[in-house]
Formats: structure tokens, C-alpha cells, sequence
């Protein structure tokens, strides 16, 4: 079980430093005060994860004090997990986006310049057209990307609450691998896993802890868990996406119950080696494009697949539904950043139905694992233990 102390919210004082940043970012930009409704960045700067059902934010003034408009049903919650003490509400049957104006209006902002989060998965185009139709003397400023940069590099207590995302991880992939036998069902693996992760302490306010497949659907990365039985000799996919006070971190596993196919063990071995040369090249400064162009130009020298579609690493931090990771920075060819201290990612390879990856930290020179369990096969013998 996680060590979880009687503080609700053990990043206030990031948080709070968080915000003075915003608010300084927006007197630079001569803006007035900028709407925060993004999910994650609710969460980020405030401790709130607002419900997608109703709309509800935050307004940050360019001086930083900050305004909440939060849902009634919702406000104990609010109360409960934010350091925003200044708040209104309103009811169900009334129209969030009214709330909105008339807080704007009452903090003199109808003719103010505004930031508004055009990149944010909770507002919509309608929402924005009819909060900028009703502020006809207000300015609408684009403030996509600026929280999104300051969540690049993970603080200390960011990094660790990611370690403890990772040992939950390791937990839920040894509690599914443990449960492996023939005969067993998906939905029995994945109960396994998510009963483990979660008395371990997962929190997970939205994504799915378990992603699994057997058989034929090892490949489908993102589907849904059906009735299928484990036979001898099948490939199991394992993943795990727990987190910790919102943060995740994710590890991918393939197993097989009684002796492996000889491909499927050479595949794996040659998946690990390519990531073991990744994570040798991974630090502070060193181009993403470069990262990836290892991945991937290993997969072709091996001959283990003809192309690779995707991404080789994707970063992650909080996690807040609909999104399931934050693609903002990704391993690809064409990627024009460079890796910083601090931050985190979940890398990932695969081929021949199966895949491999870790949640990593690049650190001052080099990166740490976060995840743990052994970087191989995981074969389970009928009638014997791993």
C-alpha cells in the first residue's frame, strides 16, 4: 500500500508556485487573466479534476489570485482537493457558460484581454464562439502551450509519485503473470491485475489500469477484453497503466504459458536489445529524433518489421480522461526537441504481435527505469511457478 499522509493535496505548494508562473507568463504577454479548463492543467495548477460532464474552471488573474467555477454537485470535492478558496457554483439546470460571463464581468474583465486554453479537450468551439459573442469589448488571446511547457520537466515530487505509479505497475504485472494458467480467461487476468494495483493504492480517476490480449489480439493495443482462453503456447500481452495521485506510468509485458515459440523468444530478446540502446543514448540535450531513429532503424536491421507507424515514446505526468497520455511530446522521425532532466516517458517497441516498454526519468545523464520487472519473456510452465 502506498504511504499516503493526511494531506489531501501534497503538491499545493508546487501548485501554488505553478500559478505565480502563469500569472507572470501573462503580464509578459500584457494579457489580464487567462480561463484554465483544461483537464490535466486543473489538476496541475489547482489539485481539481473536473468532471467532463458539466464545464467548470478556473480563472487565473494576471496579479494571481485565482476564481473557480465549479459545478454544485461538484463543490465539496473543489473544497476538498484545491488550495482555490475564492469560488462560485451553479446548479444543473443552469448554463455554465452564463456563469462564466457574469464571473467575468463581475471581476471587470468585459473589456479585458483574456488567455484562453485554445487546445483544451473541455472546450469546445461552440462554448468559446458564445463566451466571446457575449464579451463583445473583451480580447481573446491563444494561451495553448504555455501550461503545457511548464509541465515539460517533473518536479522531485513528480518524479516520485511516477516511481510509485511504476511499482504499481510492477505489482499488477506480476499479480496477472501469477494468475497464468491454461483455460484462464482475459477478464480473469485483467481482474487480477487491477485487484492488485488497486489495494496497492492506484488511483486512477479515468483510464483503464489493464490493457491485455492473448492470442491473436496481443496486437490490438487499445481494445476491449472479451472471453477468450488461454491455450498452451499462446502470447500474452501485459500492460499496466496505474496511477499515483494522477500521475501514470505504464508497462508493457508479453508472456506465454508452457514452451515459447522459438520466434516469439527471439523477437523478444531482440526488442530488448534495440530499447537497451535507446535508453544508453537517452540524456539531457540529445534530439528525440535521434532516439527514435535507433528504435526504429533496429527494428529494420533485425528484419522484425518493415515499418513502424507510431511513435516510439510518448511523454506522460497527470492524467486526466478523455485523454489516456499526453502526445504533446513524442518520439518520432520528424521530432525537433531535445530530451531535458526530469523528464518522463513511456517507451515502448514492438513486433510479431508483441511489445515491450518501461517508464523511464531522464536524469542528469542518463535516464533511471522507473518500472522494474525483468526485461524478458515471462514464460509460465503448466503445474510450475515463473
Amino acid at each position: 500500500m502506498l504511504d499516503r499522509s493526511q494531506n489531501k493535496n501534497p503538491h499545493r505548494a508546487d501548485q501554488i508556485d505553478r500559478v505565480a508562473a502563469l500569472a507572470q507568463v501573462l503580464r509578459d504577454r500584457q494579457i489580464d487573466a487567462a480561463i484554465i479548463d483544461h483537464a490535466e492543467h486543473m489538476r496541475y495548477l489547482f489539485g481539481y479534476s473536473a468532471s467532463a460532464v458539466m464545464y467548470q474552471c478556473c480563472i487565473v488573474l494576471a496579479d494571481g489570485s485565482v476564481h473557480g467555477i465549479v459545478r454544485q454537485l461538484d463543490e465539496a470535492l473543489f473544497a476538498s482537493v484545491s488550495w482555490v478558496e475564492d469560488r462560485v457554483t451553479y446548479v444543473d439546470w443552469e448554463d455554465p457558460c452564463d456563469r462564466l460571463v457574469a464571473e467575468i464581468r463581475r471581476l471587470g474583465l468585459a473589456n479585458a484581454t483574456i488567455g484562453q486554453e485554445f487546445d483544451s479537450n473541455y472546450l469546445t468551439v461552440r462554448d468559446q464562439r458564445r463566451v466571446a459573442a457575449a464579451l463583445p469589448e473583451a480580447r481573446f488571446a491563444d494561451i495553448s502551450g504555455v501550461i503545457l511547457k511548464m509541465r515539460v520537466r517533473k518536479s522531485p515530487a513528480e518524479i516520485e509519485e511516477h516511481r510509485r505509479a511504476a511499482s504499481l505497475a510492477d505489482l499488477g504485472v506480476a499479480a496477472i503473470l501469477d494468475a497464468i494458467k491454461e483455460g484462464v480467461s482475459e477478464r480473469e487476468l485483467v481482474a487480477a491485475g487491477y485487484s492488485a494495483a488497486l489495494a496497492a493504492g492506484a488511483d486512477n480517476n479515468a483510464p483503464r489500469i489493464v490493457l491485455l490480449g492473448m492470442g491473436s489480439t496481443t496486437q490490438h493495443f487499445h481494445g476491449g477484453v472479451g472471453d477468450r482462453r488461454l491455450e498452451p503456447g499462446q502470447a500474452v500481452h501485459v500492460e499496466l497503466l496505474p496511477q499515483s495521485n494522477g500521475y501514470s506510468s505504464r508497462l508493457m509485458r508479453p508472456a506465454v504459458l508452457g514452451t515459447p515459440p522459438s520466434h516469439l523468444q527471439s523477437s523478444v530478446e531482440q526488442l530488448v536489445e534495440i530499447q537497451n540502446r535507446q535508453f544508453a543514448a537517452m540524456r539531457p540535450g540529445i534530439p528525440a529524433k535521434e532516439i527514435d531513429r535507433i528504435g526504429r532503424e533496429g527494428l529494420a536491421v533485425a528484419g522484425l518489421r518493415p515499418s513502424f507507424p507510431h511513435n516510439t515514446g510518448y511523454g506522460i505526468g497527470i492524467i486526466i480522461g478523455p485523454k489516456l497520455a499526453d502526445f504533446a511530446h513524442l518520439f518520432t522521425p520528424g521530432a525537433d526537441w531535445v530530451l531535458e532532466q526530469g523528464m518522463v516517458f513511456h517507451m515502448y517497441l514492438s513486433a510479431a504481435g508483441i511489445q515491450i516498454s518501461e517508464t523511464v526519468c531522464v536524469t542528469d545523464n542518463g535516464v533511471e527505469l522507473l518500472t522494474r520487472t525483468p526485461r524478458h519473456l515471462q514464460i509460465r510452465q503448466t503445474g510450475r511457478g515463473l
